[in-house]
Formats: C-alpha cells, sequence, structure tokens
C-alpha cells in the first residue's frame, strides 16, 4: 500500500478527534490529534489545496465542521463564521450530543472573540 495522501491523514486525525469526544476519553489524546490535524492541513495549505478540505465544512459531522471552519477560517472567514454561530445556537434540546458541549462552547467564545477583535483569527 502506497503512501497516504495528507487529505486522507487529515480526515483521518479529524474522525479521530471526534471518536475521542464521544468516548470521554482524555484531553491530551484529543490534544495529539489536534496537532496531527495542523499538521496535515498546514501541508495542504502549503501546497495550495485548501479547496480540497473546504468540501468538510459541510460534513454531518459537528466536530468536523468546527475543526475544519477553524481551519479555514482565513479562506473562507464568512462561511466559517456561519458555522460557528450554527453550532454556538444548538443545545441539547435541539439535537446536539451531550460530548459535544464543550466544541459549542468555543464556537461561542470564537465568536466573542471575532466581535471584539476583528483581526484575531486573520
Amino acid at each position: 500500500m502506497g503512501k497516504k495522501d495528507d487529505l486522507t491523514l487529515l480526515m483521518e486525525a479529524l474522525k479521530k478527534r471526534e471518536e475521542i469526544l464521544q468516548k470521554g476519553q482524555s484531553v491530551s489524546k484529543y490534544n495529539h490529534y489536534f496537532d496531527r490535524m495542523m499538521q496535515y492541513a498546514k501541508q495542504l495549505i502549503e501546497a495550495n489545496r485548501q479547496d480540497e478540505i473546504a468540501p468538510l465544512l459541510e460534513s454531518d459531522s459537528i466536530s468536523i465542521r468546527f475543526d475544519v471552519a477553524g481551519l479555514l477560517f482565513r479562506y473562507y472567514p464568512d462561511k466559517c463564521t456561519r458555522i460557528f454561530e450554527e453550532i454556538s445556537q444548538m443545545s441539547v434540546q435541539t439535537g446536539l450530543p451531550k460530548y459535544l458541549g464543550n466544541v459549542r462552547l468555543d464556537s461561542k467564545l470564537i465568536l466573542e472573540r471575532l466581535a471584539t477583535d476583528e483581526g484575531f483569527l486573520r
């Protein structure tokens, strides 16, 4: 089997992060896959392949949409802001899985930061 492409490796890291949240595994494990996710995204972006990551902004997975919105904010600020807004307004009552509570909170914090400092993610 050949070497895996950075996009495949990025998708694996994103799925692993979601799995870690679902299973309530350690923050250090979650952060380990954050580092991997960032590494593969950086390599793709440096190769001008961010458009290949963009379809993940439409993922059925809330966790993946959140992560990818953070990765691609610089390239798609309006779309990514809408994703953060959508996630920040979700609740367990409206179908947000309980294990994604921190993703919702992080979305709210990102939006607050954007409102007070437009240049923070650019």
